[in-house]
């Protein structure tokens, strides 16, 4: 039973955009769009109790859920069921702006239901060639979602995605090849079940350590080009400014883990064939140069959007250096900061696109008085800011003390004092732009019409869930966890 929901999640996010194509009431698609998020999120967490019961669940050879997938199924669909409900009033204050037209919205639900089958196909992939298959399929959906609008801006950054993205994940395709061709090998010239991922792990003692080094280099700079890991960064403030803001907050909530979720797949692999040196010291080295590259960029920005998505940069770059200081605290403090993250930058880039839709502009500069406008959305936007710096009570505050815990228990002080070095300019760069904005006096052409009740259920909902990670971890999470470290320790 539990396999046939394995095909069945994203089974149902791809019928039902195809369906939405034949429907034209925007309250219609809207329905079907709430329900069948809500749907996908019941069979994640469906999935993710049979999981914590009974161990790895299988289907048709090539998926597969164990705790390190559920983690991140988990998080795809939370943000699917929330942002669409988010997305019922901005998509009618968009359409009365003039932002969206009527008669292209079936596309648009169409396009982001696509979207969000192929990442839950990618994080319940076992098989790695289906893996790189679906994270290809989330580039062209989501391509497509980033230059929906038809405007030079955003055409121009969907095909600086395009570009950029693809010739990145080919390079993943080649190091998933060299892997493959090291997997066959251990099994004496056996091809059966060598891409599979549960069968590469349990020969990982016998892969040639040489080629998994190569493969994993490959690895590491292709999915580490779609994840946003600098320097191979460039795409990810475009595209995520330029997209609709329901997509900006799926693409910095769960796509770009579904790229890390990739590179931790490989990073089990190569730990079991090289021993865990070599792709620890690879991913802190990257993931502190994300930290550092994006430190300049997020302190001289001005464009509310380009912002956050800078703040994408830095944030995978700690979920990197989670992984690369290591050991149980390392690999746990990544992991909940995967959840952490995804949840607070859906939760700030919902609130951005309401300010940006009552200010008519993304340049911070001419966004004054916002909490005077709009109290609640800007008590929310507050919240989410002093979150993604690190401050308690908030949930990054708890991983980001994890990571800083783990780097110091493994030795690496000189990393770890660059991060907070960092930690601290970037915290003082967001408080002022934040500052800037909130506070003031607002301009007399800001729209001062009430926050739409849907969206202030969907970010209420992201923001109680960001309070309550800072505050408290529940039982069934910290398994999950706990689980999902020891799988990819080993």
């Amino acid at each position: 039973m539990t396999s046939n929901l394995l095909w069945l999640t994203p089974l149902l996010p791809l019928v039902l955009g195809l369906t939405m194509l034949l429907v034209r009431d925007r309250r219609v698609l809207a329905a079907l769009d709430v329900g069948g998020s809500v749907a996908v999120l019941g069979l994640a967490l469906a999935i993710a109790r049979r999981v914590g019961e009974t161990g790895p669940v299988s289907a048709l050879g090539v998926l597969r859920a164990d705790d390190v997938a559920v983690v991140f199924l988990l998080l795809v669909g939370l943000l699917a069921a929330v942002v669409s409900i988010a997305t019922v009033g901005w998509m009618r204050d968009a359409v009365a702006r003039g932002e969206m037209r009527e008669d292209r919205l079936h596309y648009y639900h169409a396009l982001v239901n696509g979207f969000v089958a192929t990442m839950l196909v990618t994080v319940l992939a076992d098989n790695l060639g289906i893996l790189w298959i679906a994270m290809e399929g989330t580039t062209i959906t989501s391509a497509l979602l980033v230059g929906f609008h038809g405007d030079k801006h955003g055409l121009e950054a969907a095909w600086k995605y395009i570009i950029v993205t693809t010739i990145g994940i080919s390079f993943g395709l080649f190091g998933t090849v060299l892997v493959y061709g090291a997997a066959a090998h251990a099994q004496g010239g056996v091809f059966e079940g060598a891409m599979n991922w549960s069968s590469i792990v349990a020969v990982a003692t016998k892969l040639d350590p040489g080629i998994i080094r190569i493969g994993f280099i490959f690895v590491v700079v292709g999915y580490g080009t779609k994840a946003g890991l600098a320097p191979v960064h460039m795409w990810l403030p475009d595209a995520h400014s330029q997209a609709p803001t329901p997509v900006s907050a799926l693409l910095s909530g769960a796509l770009i883990k579904c790229a890390l979720f990739g590179i931790i797949r490989f990073h089990t692999i190569a730990s079991g064939a090289c021993g865990p040196a070599f792709s620890q010291n690879l991913l802190l080295v990257f993931g502190l140069i994300s930290v550092v590259v994006a430190t300049p960029f997020i302190l001289v920005q001005h464009d509310l959007k380009r912002l956050l998505g800078y703040h994408s940069v830095e944030h995978v770059g700690i979920i990197a250096l989670g992984l690369g200081f290591g050991g149980v605290v390392g690999t746990y403090g990544a992991l909940l900061h995967v959840i952490n993250h995804g949840v607070t930058k859906a939760l700030v880039f919902l609130v951005a696109g309401d300010a940006i839709g009552r200010y008519g502009t993304r340049d911070m500069r001419d966004m004054k008085g916002f909490l005077a406008i709009a109290p609640l959305a800007g008590t929310l936007l507050l919240m989410g800011a002093f979150s993604l710096a690190g401050t308690p009570p908030f949930s990054i505050f708890v991983s980001e003390l994890l990571v800083i815990k783990a780097g110091l228990a493994s030795g690496r002080f000189a990393s770890v004092a660059v991060f907070l070095v960092m930690v601290v300019i970037i915290f003082a760069g967001l408080v002022h732009h934040v500052g800037q904005m909130v506070f003031g006096t607002a301009p007399a052409s800001a729209d001062r019409a009430r926050e739409s009740r849907t969206q202030l259920l969907g970010m209420a909902a992201l923001a109680a869930v960001m309070v309550l990670l800072g505050l408290w971890i529940p039982l069934p999470l910290d398994r999950l966890l706990t689980h999902a470290t020891e799988i990819i320790l080993g």
